[in-house]
């Protein structure tokens, strides 16, 4: 019985990690990094002629987002839920979630510059780029792991939202007459990922004060 309680508690702690919405915010803005070039550039604000600024956009998004959950989780969290201890089953698991993100980070940074030089072509009648097809695949196969192994149940529909962005704009730009499809696709995939995130991390801060110990996981490691 005290085995299944400790394991009980861990699964608690190890859950925890995404329950201040940070995750949430931090993909939400991952995701939206993609989306504002191709918004400008509808716009006219920006064209792809020169590199410089669908390159530079993208990179301060994601340096901020980066910036921010690594600051959010050292100087929200940690002061409220303290540090959890994992056993080696659960260390193995976030080796296993940082090896999958590394990975898709990597396949990811690879496609945008295979897209953005026009490597590939436009894939036939579709109008979706072989790279962001690529990245969609990748993305809903290594996020919905990644949920696997971290018990996020949320990330399998963002996943899911990372998988369709990028292809399905192409598509409805090559198919559709709409107007701005970049506009309304990005603002159906990341609206709900920063949405979720707001409502959670204010509800964290309300649930959780500040914390004097910072030692919540010393009760917690499994004995395997």
């Amino acid at each position: 019985m005290e085995q299944l309680d400790i394991k009980a508690l861990e699964k608690k702690a190890f859950r925890s990690f995404y329950k201040d919405g940070i995750y949430d915010l931090f993909m939400g803005l991952i995701l939206l990094s993609f989306g504002l070039p191709l918004i400008f550039n509808e716009f006219g604000w920006i064209d792809y002629e020169t590199i410089t600024m669908p390159l530079l956009i993208p990179l301060i998004v994601n340096v901020g987002a980066l910036l921010f959950f690594v600051f959010g989780k050292k100087c929200i969290t940690v002061p409220r839920l303290g540090i959890a201890h994992f056993g080696k089953t659960r260390k193995r698991k976030l080796k296993h979630v940082k090896l999958l993100l590394a990975v898709s980070v990597l396949i990811g940074v690879i496609m945008f510059f295979l897209s953005l030089f026009k490597v590939f072509p436009v894939g036939g009648t579709t109008g979706i780029p072989l790279p962001f097809v690529i990245f969609g695949i990748q993305s809903l196969l290594i996020f919905s792991f990644v949920a696997y192994f971290m018990d996020f149940t949320r990330l399998y529909l963002y996943a899911f939202l990372f998988a369709v962005s990028l292809p399905l704009t192409f598509w409805l730009k090559r198919n559709t007459e709409l107007l701005y499809p970049s506009l309304w696709v990005f603002t159906l995939t990341t609206v709900p990922m920063l949405a979720v995130g707001c409502v959670v991390f204010i509800k964290f801060l309300t649930q959780f004060p500040v914390r004097k110990d910072q030692g919540i996981g010393n009760e917690q490691t499994e004995k395997r």
